[in-house]
C-alpha cells in the first residue's frame, strides 16, 4: 500500500518529542502529547488542532495516551499525573489509581468504549472497569516492583498484554491475561530471558498480538501462546520502540529508535519501509493506527506525521472516432 505522508504541526513549526499518540477507529480523532510540551487533539485527521490543558496552562512531559473507538473517551498520562476525558478532550478529570501521590504514568491502554482502562507506572499496574472512577492494582509479576512500559487491550478489555522495562527495578518480562486482568500468564517470545519490552499492540479480540523489545520484534496469532520473530530491518538487533495494529491484526506498523519505520499488510510476514523524513534514520517514539490500518499516525523526537492511502487513479478511457 502506498501512503501520502503529511507533517502535522500542533505546536507550530518547531521540534518536539511527540511521545504520546492515540487514534480513534477511523483516524479522524487524534491525540498528541509532547515531552516538555502540551497536549493537543484533532477532529479532522490532523488538519487542525486544539490545545488541551488537563493539568492547567503548563507544559509537562506527556508519556502515554489511549483512545476509545470514536475518540470520545481518552486517557493520558505524564510524569506526575493521570487524566481521563469523556468528551473528546474538552473536559478532564484527574485519576489517582495509586492514591494522591505523584506517579510517572509510563503506559496506558483502553478498550473500544473507554470503560476498561489499564495504566502502568515504574512500580505498579492498575486497571479500571468504570472509565477511571475506581481502580484495582494488578500483579502479573507478583507483589514486586516492575516498570510497566508496554500495555494493550482488546476491544472489550478481556484480553490484555503487558510488558516491563527496567528503570532500575529489574525483571523484564511479558504477560497476557484472558480474564480482564484477574490472572496472568508469562509469555516468552525471546525465550526464558529478561528483555526490555518497549511497546505492544493487540487486535480487537486479543488473538493477534505484536510485541516490540530492545532487540527484536515478535508477533503471535494465538493470543501469545506461540510467537514468531519478525525482521523488517534484517536479522540484527534493533531497538523496536513503537508498534501499532489494526482491528484484525493484518495491518501493522513498527518503528525503530534511531532507525526506520515499517508497515505490514499481512500480519508481519512481509514489510515495507516508509520514509516520512526521507532516506535517513529517525528516533521513532510513537505510532498509532485506525481500525483498518490505512490511516496511520506516527512521531519521532522532532516531528509528527499522518500517513493516508494514495488514491488509485482511474484508468484512462480512450474513444475512437468512427
Amino acid at each position: 500500500m502506498a501512503f501520502t505522508i503529511t507533517e502535522r504541526r500542533p505546536a507550530g513549526d518547531i521540534d518536539k518529542n511527540w511521545a504520546a499518540l492515540a487514534s480513534d477507529d477511523d483516524g479522524s480523532n487524534l491525540l498528541a502529547g509532547a515531552t516538555a510540551g502540551r497536549l493537543y487533539t484533532s477532529t479532522n485527521s490532523g488538519s487542525s488542532w486544539t490545545e488541551r490543558q488537563p493539568a492547567g496552562n503548563y507544559s509537562f512531559t506527556w508519556q502515554s495516551a489511549a483512545s476509545d473507538a470514536d475518540g470520545s473517551y481518552l486517557i493520558v498520562g505524564h510524569t506526575q499525573k493521570l487524566f481521563t476525558s469523556a468528551n473528546g478532550g474538552v473536559d478532564w478529570t484527574e485519576r489517582q489509581p495509586a492514591g494522591a501521590v505523584t506517579k510517572s504514568w509510563l503506559a496506558v491502554a483502553s478498550d473500544s468504549d473507554g470503560s476498561n482502562l489499564l495504566a502502568g507506572t515504574p512500580e505498579r499496574l492498575y486497571l479500571s472497569s468504570d472509565s477511571g472512577v475506581s481502580w484495582a492494582e494488578k500483579k502479573p509479576a507478583g507483589s514486586v516492583l516492575r516498570a510497566w512500559f508496554a500495555l494493550a487491550s482488546d476491544g472489550d478489555g478481556s484480553n490484555l498484554i503487558a510488558g516491563t522495562n527496567t528503570f532500575g527495578v529489574g525483571g523484564q518480562r511479558l504477560y497476557t491475561s484472558a480474564d480482564s486482568g484477574s490472572s496472568w500468564t508469562e509469555r516468552q517470545p525471546a525465550g526464558d530471558v529478561d528483555v526490555a519490552w518497549l511497546s505492544v499492540a493487540s487486535d480487537d479480540d486479543g488473538t493477534n498480538l505484536i510485541a516490540a523489545s530492545s532487540v527484536r520484534l515478535y508477533t503471535s496469532s494465538n493470543s501469545g501462546v506461540s510467537w514468531t520473530e519478525r525482521t523488517p530491518a534484517g536479522t540484527g538487533d534493533k531497538e523496536w520502540r513503537c508498534v501499532a495494529s489494526d482491528a484484525d491484526g493484518s495491518h501493522l506498523i513498527a518503528g525503530i529508535s534511531t532507525g526506520r519505520l515499517y508497515v505490514s499488510s499481512d500480519g508481519g510476514v512481509t514489510w515495507a519501509e516508509q520514509r516520512p523524513v526521507g532516506d535517513t534514520d529517525a528516533q521513532w517514539v510513537s505510532v498509532a493506527s485506525d481500525a483498518d490500518g490505512t490511516n496511520l499516525f506516527v512521531s519521532n523526537n522532532k516531528r509528527l506525521y499522518t500517513l493516508t492511502p494514495v488514491l488509485a487513479q482511474p484508468d484512462a478511457v480512450w474513444f475512437q472516432m468512427i
